[in-house]
């Protein structure tokens, strides 16, 4: 699915453009609060999506479901992400919302084409409650994440390769005696690329780079790397902590982040 944005959305005062990428991980995320959901098929699990583990997922028993976020106090938040989710297999329609203290407001409603993880984008709202109304048909989802996303001040210009490109697959093959072709067996899948960032003033980066390496090295985030442009989001793990370096230019920075993701298919 990618990138979806709230309906008239632009950047706000002090906000980066959209053509910079966003970034959400755990440590910009709301996390300590509790959930509640309609109901839950067996097997699954209403907790399964506030864990980085994408195997341990939510499933509702009937739609329309909602999974409902409880943060307890009131927090600022402009990303809505999910990730390791079926909806666009069984062909579910996704309502984010946040509770506005007499309803429930929709920010975005998804009806994604396929299982790739979603980032929506929205004006800030603060709030304590957030949930994602399923109808259709039920799906499984098993990362969700409100925050405020990182927003980088430079883009990536040139030298790009897609994640959604940079498949690794291990995979076997079965060939006969004669070298006929039996058949393949993939035993695993996963995407792998790296984004890479110039010219980056170190004030910015030594107020907001530690933070997202310390959360890098706990769990994988959520990238969307030129929202405006490209869908593409990944729900990424760092191969190694990313660790930024002075160009030599003025007190500019560089940093390139390498990454293994999520494949949905």
């Amino acid at each position: 699915m990618g990138v979806v944005f709230q309906a008239g959305y632009a950047p706000g005062s002090g906000d980066e453009p959209i053509e910079n990428a966003r970034i959400l991980h755990c440590g910009r995320s709301l996390s300590g609060g509790s959930v509640v959901d309609s109901s839950t098929e067996i097997g699954f699990f209403a907790s399964g999506p506030l864990n980085a583990l994408t195997y341990e997922r939510w499933k509702p028993g009937a739609v329309p479901a909602q999974w409902e976020y409880d943060h307890g106090a009131v927090a600022s938040a402009d990303c809505f992400c999910i990730a390791a989710h079926t909806a666009g297999t069984a062909g579910a329609t996704l309502d984010l919302q946040y509770f506005d203290g007499a309803d429930w407001v929709t920010l975005v409603s998804v009806s994604p084409e396929d299982d790739a993880p979603i980032m929506a984008l929205f004006e800030p709202i603060s709030a304590s409650a957030w949930r994602v109304e399923v109808t259709g048909y039920a799906c499984e989802i098993g990362v969700i994440r409100i925050g405020l996303a990182l927003q980088v001040p430079t883009a990536i210009y040139s030298g790009q390769s897609p994640l959604t490109f940079g498949r690794k697959v291990a995979f076997r093959s079965t060939r006969s005696e004669t070298g006929q072709f039996l058949g393949r067996t993939k035993q695993r899948v996963a995407l792998s690329g790296a984004f890479g960032w110039s010219h980056l003033p170190s004030a910015w980066v030594y107020a907001n780079w530690g933070e997202f390496q310390r959360a890098a090295e706990d769990e994988p985030f959520f990238l969307a790397w030129r929202p405006a442009e490209f869908s593409e989001v990944g729900y990424c793990d760092a191969d190694q902590v990313p660790a930024p370096a002075f160009m030599g230019i003025s007190d500019l920075m560089s940093v390139e982040v390498s990454v293994t993701g999520l494949a949905s298919i």
